[in-house]
């Protein structure tokens, strides 16, 4: 796929060949160790800068609705001076969009294509703002949780708690290595691009901070969250060993009293009768309830 407009030009390439990318090393002289890694999985982003081209890797999560989870996918970029190539192994539904819309909308080429470096930070800014939805989506899924937890459900929430704290978890990871490689980025730019695009460089770092933020606002409210249903567990685990102490005693006194008179009444007490010991079994059992209440364990 490849977008032509005003000399400039972005192409993109879904998961190549080594063959569908050796035309970057005939036109280009992008070497061969930077075309394996194209080929390979890269775990970290990275920047390199060469004498005609800059290789960038960079991930962004994608969020699979089946198995409620965030994966982080690869997006590697080779940058000349009047072209931008993107390289995904894996499918990017972000990025897809945007170059379908792209191709679409003369306005959208018009405002993006005036040169490569403008081309690059926008197809960025897009990307890093793709991962908004998805913050939304956690904090809509923080929200529901939060009000079940109130509603009684806490055993029910222990595990969507879970499911949360892991696409935040793999959301960290994706973005926090990559600030300051947009910051290098950043710093590079104009130099290498020959022009001041320092405003659109700035504004891309300046969307990566803003996700950050709003996905440490989500760690901070999940692991509040978190904490509180486990004190309201807590507490009715908590409740559920007095009222078990409570039966215990009550049975052990029972047991005793029936234990003792069955040894005695004929001996000490001929003229005992069932219901004289059944008051005392009452009155033992009310005055252990008393007693709990007066300490407040009931």
């Amino acid at each position: 796929m490849k977008i032509d407009y005003n000399q400039v030009s972005w192409q993109h390439i879904a998961s190549p060949s080594f063959g569908d990318l050796e035309f970057l090393k005939n036109k280009f002289k992008v070497s061969t160790a930077v075309l394996n890694q194209l080929m390979d999985a890269n775990k970290r982003p990275k920047i390199e800068e060469y004498g005609q081209y800059l290789f960038l890797v960079l991930h962004f999560p994608v969020f699979n609705p089946e198995t409620r989870q965030t994966t982080p996918t690869e997006l590697d970029f080779v940058i000349t001076r009047e072209s931008i190539f993107t390289i995904a192994q894996e499918t990017n539904p972000a990025l897809e969009k945007l170059f379908t819309d792209m191709n679409d909308d003369e306005s959208l080429k018009e405002e993006s294509f005036k040169n490569s470096g403008c081309l690059l930070f926008d197809i960025l800014d897009y990307m890093i703002d793709s991962c908004l939805p998805m913050l939304d989506h956690i904090h809509e899924k923080i929200e529901e949780i939060e009000k079940e937890v109130f509603d009684g459900k806490e055993r029910e929430m222990l595990k969507e708690v879970a499911i949360v704290k892991r696409d935040i978890i793999d959301f960290r990871r994706t973005i926090k290595p990559q600030r300051s490689i947009l910051e290098t980025l950043a710093k590079k730019a104009s130099r290498f691009f020959d022009q001041n695009i320092d405003i659109v460089s700035q504004e891309v770092v300046g969307s990566e901070v803003r996700v950050w933020n709003t996905l440490e606002n989500h760690k901070e409210m999940i692991e509040a969250i978190e904490a509180t249903n486990h004190s309201l567990l807590s507490y009715q685990i908590n409740r559920v060993m007095h009222t078990l102490t409570l039966f215990s005693i009550i049975l052990f006194s029972l047991t005793f009293i029936t234990g003792f008179f069955s040894m005695h009444v004929t001996k000490s007490l001929p003229y005992m009768d069932l219901l004289s010991i059944g008051a005392v079994m009452l009155i033992s059992i009310l005055l252990i309830i008393i007693i709990f209440k007066k300490k407040k364990w009931l």
